[in-house]
Order: structure tokens, then C-alpha cells, then sequence
């Protein structure tokens, strides 16, 4: 059925002239085979073959072109009897084949036109449940679409709400322009920070926020960028709600239309007003800048002081104007290690202490002569001191000044210094002397007992060997003792030979207590005469000091004799000299006693000043001397009152090489 049904309807579908014209050609195809093929006698086919016509024509074309093709088969049915001009004379046979052709036609064209009325309403129905269904699938897709565009506008509006939300959340000022540049939107955080509405009633281009000062900057800035459609992007200054100002970088883009018309302008503003404040303070320090550079550099070649930068190779390679107005070189880089205008004589020595320093990277300091513009070398001392990065060496730093006037000064000092130390040495021989003058009578004592001795010595030999025969054991011990004695007053005489003969100081390693016994063998007869009874306190194993013997001998010499004469002072009471010596840390100690009258308070402050005395017939040059003496060996004398009465001299002498370090040897 639905198979015919679809036939039927491409049939009924087809134009009206192409079934007219199924029908003319199945006419007159049939007309021919009747006139050509069939019998003439044969009208029972003739018929039958015109109703198979009818009716194909009426089941293909319909029942129009059914009656058509019946008329047609009619006229092809009577042609042969009027074409040949004599009268129709039909057959009672012939007459109702004819009829029932007729009939039958008739009939199949009723029942055509039945058909194709029918087909045409299915059709029709077809259609209309096509139609329906049809309608029914785009009224669904219609309320898809529907639905699908109220959620679209759903998500549209929740976008718009989220893309809102977003722009009023971005850490930034976000507007929106006109065409024209005027604003009609602002974010939140335009808003808050303006204190401006949203509705821009100010009815101001760019808002009302700018600074004056920068509103015609704008304007002109913002009307160009309108006209040519290009991003606009400048830095302006915008009042906060609270009336402060503050620097704000602004970009605006324009959004285009189809046919790339500006529709609207983004705007979007960061805050840069800490970091213009950054920059106009680094302006600002870049400025002082420059300037401490200038001063600096103006002070570099202003100093009265050569300086010089060496590389991190200690190669020179800046010399301030001082350096190259001195040596009369103009060139500001002297591409040496060492500079050229330094005496060739210093020159190895100089080099060799920067080697080192180089390696060490430590300060080098170091003296030398420098070559000035006239000829002349002058004394200078340079230091040099790195400067690092990161702990590595990357240059070095020299301030070389004009020692000369100090060279000289220090050359003059040490001729003086000899001079004074001769000097020193003259006077402290003249103390000597004197000294010695003062115990002449001792020291002849002194030399009367072993002289003596040996006289009597020399003759008792003499009489033991003038007998006859000589009587050699008895003469063998006088002469012995005669050679005895005779030593004995030769050690006298020599030991008061060094100490009264003028010699340079010599420095040796020295016994302190033998060096005190040797004094005392000299001042005995003088002790002795005096009513002085000498006590020694000597430490044994007592280190041994560094020291001219004969200085050191004098210092205690004459204190023992001050001891001596103060005590001589004394009408009664006994007269004790005490003498001891002792290991104190890195010295020795040596104090000498009297017990004497003692010295008066203000003497104690004043003792061992040159020219001050206590004494009517003192010059008060001795205890200066020994003060003097002691200090050039590295040690301390001082004066104390001794317990119960007298005083106490006390000097300490560093031991071993200590005294030689603080002599400067």
C-alpha cells in the first residue's frame, strides 16, 4: 500500500501536459498497431487492445487523460470507414463490441477518476500527517531552542554577574568608554577609590578624578588617540575619595565592530605611585649621586695625596691630578705594577713586599722614593688596601703621601739621638769617675792589703831561699801566696780599669748577681770605713738579663754609695745595707736598702729629675743617669721608702731577648 500509495503520488505529482501526453502517445501507438499490424478483420482485438490503452492510460495519467485516450481510440476505431468515402455501415456485432468499449471505458475512467480522488485525499492526508509531523518536530525543536536559549540567558546573566564580579575584584581601576570617550561604567574599585558614582553624573569625558594639573595633558592625549583609534597609554595623577593624589599608569584599547568601527574603549589603571615615588627617589640618589661622585672625585684629586687604583693584577690604572701634577705625567693610567717614577733602587724591594701582598690579599704598606716633575726623589710611604666582592680581591686602593719633612725630621732625630747617647755616654764615664774619685781612699785600702801581703810574701821567700841549701818547701807557699796576692790586686786594678775607662755599649748576656759581687769587692773598703755592715739576699739560678755589664755595674754602684752617704748622716743607730735580687715574671728585681734617714715626701716625685738633689754638695745628674741607663735596657727604676726608716731603690731588667726588643736591636 505504500508502495502504490508513493507511485500514485509521483504520478499525480507529475505535470498536467506530461499525462495529457501518456495519453496522445498510448493513443496512437495503439491506433498503429491496430491499422498496421492487426487484421483489418479483427475488431474484437482492435477493441481489446484500445481498452488495455484506456486503461493504462487511466491507471498512469488519471482519469482525464483516460477520457482523452478513449475519445482518440473512438476517432482511431472510425477512421478506416470514414476514410474511405462510402457509408458506415456497422454490424449489429460491431455495434456492441462498441458499445462495451465504450461502457468499458466509460468504466475505467469512473473508476480512474475514483482512484486518483481517493490517491489525491490520501496524498492530501499524507501531507497533512507529513505536515503535522513536521509542525510537531519544529515545535520541539522550537522549545529546545527555548529552553536552551533561557538557559543560555541564564549563563549569560550568571557570566555577566561573574564577569562583574571579576572586574570589580581585579586589583586594578577598570572603566568603559564611549565612542566617543565618554565614560559610562566604572568598576568597584574605581568607585571606592574616587568616591564617584557609577552613573558618571559629573557627565565628564574621563571622569572627574584627574589632578588639575594634568587635565589638559589628558584631554589633548585622550581626543588624539579618539580620532586615530589607537590603545591610548599614559601615566596621571588621580584623587583618592579621600582627597590624596596618587600616580596611576592608564591603558584604554578600543573594542571594534564588524567593519572595524570603535564601538567602545577598556580602560584599565594600576597604581604606580610608590614606585614613581621609587623612581624620583632614585633620581634623586643618582643625582646626589653624580654630585658625591664629583665632590669625591673633585676631593680624590684635591687631597694632598697621591692616589692610585690597581687592579685586582696590581697593575696601575687611575692616578688622582695630585700623582700626575707631581710627576708631570698627564696620562691618568700608569700600566705597571709598580709606579714609574719610583727610585730603581727601590724598585726590587718594593716589588717583591707587593708579591706577597697580592698572594695574601692583605694591606701592603710599604716606603719609598718617588721621582717628582723636576728631577727630585722625594720619600713617600704607600698603603695599600684591597677592595673585595664576595670575598675576592677585585681592586686595590693606595694613598701614597710625603714623608721627606719626616725622613729628614727622623734622620736629624737619630743624629740626635747618637749625639745625646754620646753625650750620655760621656757623662755617665764623668759619673764614673767621679764616683771613683769619691772611694779613692778605698780603693788605695783596697790595693795597700794584697800589695802588702805580697811584700811580705815576696821577702819571707826571699829568706827561706837564701839559706844555705835553700829551703824550697818553706819558700813554695810565700811565693804562692805572693802570686796570690799579686792577682788579687790585678783583678782590682782591672775591674776598676773597665769601669772608669770610656768604651761604646755592648750588649751581652749578663749574671746579675755576679755583676753586684764585683761592685761590692769595690766598695768594701769604703763600706768598711763608714761603719756599714752589707747583707746580700741573691737568688740562686736567677735568670740571666741582656745588657752592657759596666752601665748596669754603674747603676748599682751608685746607689750603693748614696746609701753609703746618707747613712754617714746618721750619729747613731746602726747602718744596714741591703741588697737582694729576685725572678719577677719576666724580670729580675734588684732592690738596695739603706737604713738611713729616708727621703723627704716631694723627693720621692722629683728624684730622678736632672739637676735636682738632696744633697749640699750633690749636682743631681747620678740618679738621672741611672734612670736613663735602666730605660735604655728595656727596664724600670723607682724610689720607695724602706720599713722602719731609710730607702729602698728598686729596678726591675727584663730577661733574655726582651730587653734586646725594647731596645729597638
Amino acid at each position: 500500500m505504500i508502495t502504490t500509495t508513493s507511485a500514485l503520488s509521483r504520478i499525480l505529482k507529475c505535470p498536467m501536459i506530461v499525462k495529457y501526453a501518456i495519453a496522445i502517445v498510448s493513443a496512437a501507438i495503439s491506433a498503429v498497431v491496430v491499422l498496421t499490424v492487426l487484421p483489418s478483420s479483427s475488431c474484437d482485438l482492435a477493441l481489446l487492445l484500445f481498452l488495455c490503452t484506456v486503461t493504462f492510460v487511466a491507471l498512469a495519467a488519471g482519469p482525464g487523460p483516460a477520457g482523452l485516450a478513449s475519445v482518440l481510440t473512438l476517432l482511431s476505431l472510425q477512421y478506416p470507414l470514414l476514410s474511405s468515402g462510402n457509408p458506415v455501415v456497422l454490424r449489429s456485432g460491431e455495434i456492441l463490441g462498441l458499445g462495451l468499449f465504450i461502457v468499458a471505458s466509460t468504466f475505467v475512467v469512473l473508476s480512474a477518476a475514483r482512484r486518483s480522488t481517493s490517491a489525491s485525499h490520501q496524498l492530501l492526508l499524507n501531507e497533512q500527517h507529513l505536515m503535522i509531523r513536521e509542525l510537531q518536530q519544529k515545535n520541539e525543536r522550537l522549545r529546545v531552542e527555548k529552553t536552551e536559549r533561557s538557559e543560555a540567558a541564564i549563563k549569560a546573566q550568571g557570566a555577566e554577574q561573574e564577569i562583574r564580579q571579576t572586574v570589580d575584584a581585579v586589583p586594578a581601576l577598570i572603566a568603559r568608554y564611549r565612542a566617543d570617550g565618554f565614560m559610562d561604567f566604572r568598576n568597584k574599585n574605581w568607585r571606592e577609590f574616587t568616591g564617584l558614582s557609577q552613573d558618571n553624573s559629573e557627565g565628564r569625558r574621563w571622569g572627574s578624578a584627574l589632578h588639575p594639573d594634568d587635565e589638559e595633558m589628558v584631554a589633548r592625549e585622550w581626543r588624539e588617540h579618539i580620532a586615530t583609534g589607537e590603545p591610548f597609554e599614559l601615566e596621571q595623577r588621580l584623587r583618592r575619595a579621600d582627597g590624596e593624589y596618587r600616580w596611576y599608569r592608564v591603558r584604554r584599547v578600543p573594542l571594534r565592530g564588524e567593519t572595524g568601527e570603535v564601538i567602545k574603549w577598556y580602560a584599565i589603571a594600576f597604581d604606580v605611585d610608590e614606585r614613581k615615588r621609587t623612581e624620583d627617589a632614585l633620581r634623586e640618589s643618582e643625582a646626589d649621586l653624580a654630585k658625591a661622585r664629583h665632590e669625591l672625585q673633585l676631593i680624590i684629586d684635591t687631597v694632598p695625596v697621591l692616589v692610585l687604583r690597581h687592579r685586582a693584577d696590581g697593575i696601575i690604572d687611575y692616578v688622582n691630578a695630585v700623582g700626575r701634577t707631581y710627576s708631570g705625567l698627564t696620562t691618568t693610567k700608569w700600566t705597571t705594577r709598580t709606579s714609574i717614577i719610583t727610585h730603581p733602587d727601590d724598585v726590587p724591594r718594593l716589588e717583591a713586599a707587593w708579591d706577597v701582598a697580592l698572594v695574601a690579599g692583605e694591606p701592603f704598606e710599604s716606603e719609598l722614593r718617588l721621582r717628582r716633575a723636576d728631577g727630585e726623589y722625594r720619600w713617600f710611604v704607600t698603603r695599600r688596601v684591597p677592595l673585595r666582592r664576595n670575598g675576592e680581591v677585585i681592586a686595590w686602593y693606595a694613598a701614597t703621601y710625603d714623608i721627606e719633612d719626616r725622613k729628614r725630621a727622623e734622620n736629624e732625630l737619630i743624629e740626635s739621638e747618637r749625639r745625646f747617647r754620646e753625650a750620655q755616654m760621656e757623662l755617665a764615664h764623668a759619673s764614673r769617675v767621679a764616683t771613683m774619685g769619691q772611694f779613692t781612699a778605698s780603693i788605695a785600702h783596697e790595693l795597700n792589703q794584697p800589695l802588702a801581703a805580697l811584700l811580705t810574701n815576696a821577702e819571707t821567700a826571699l829568706r827561706w831561699l837564701s839559706y844555705e841549701p835553700p829551703n824550697l818547701e818553706k819558700a813554695k807557699p810565700s811565693i804562692e801566696r805572693a802570686i796570690s796576692d799579686g792577682k788579687r790586686a790585678a783583678d782590682t786594678l782591672s775591674r776598676i780599669r773597665d769601669f772608669s775607662k770610656k768604651a761604646p755599649v755592648r750588649m751581652e748576656s749578663v749574671q746579675v748577681n755576679e755583676a753586684i759581687l764585683d761592685v761590692m769587692g769595690l766598695t768594701h773598703a769604703a763600706m768598711s770605713d763608714n761603719g756599714v755592715l752589707a747583707n746580700t739576699q741573691l737568688a740562686k739560678e736567677l735568670p740571666r738579663i741582656l745588657g752592657d755589664r759596666i752601665q748596669l755595674q754603674q747603676v748599682v754602684l751608685n746607689l750603693i754609695m748614696n746609701a753609703i752617704e746618707a747613712m754617714t748622716e746618721l750619729e747613731t743607730g746602726s747602718r744596714e745595707l741591703s741588697i737582694s735580687t729576685s725572678a719577677e715574671g719576666d724580670g729580675v728585681l734588684v732592690a738596695i736598702r739603706d737604713s738611713g734617714p729616708g727621703l723627704p715626701p716631694a723627693g720621692f716625685a722629683r728624684i730622678f729629675e736632672a739637676f735636682y738633689t738632696t744633697k749640699s754638695s750633690g749636682l743631681g745628674m747620678g740618679l738621672s743617669i741611672c734612670r736613663s741607663i735602666v730605660e735604655a735596657h728595656g727596664g724600670r727604676l723607682w724610689a720607695t721608702p724602706n720599713e722602719p726608716h731609710g730607702a729602698a731603690f728598686c729596678m726591675m731588667l727584663p730577661i733574655g731577648e726582651q730587653s734586646l726588643e725594647n731596645l729597638g736591636g
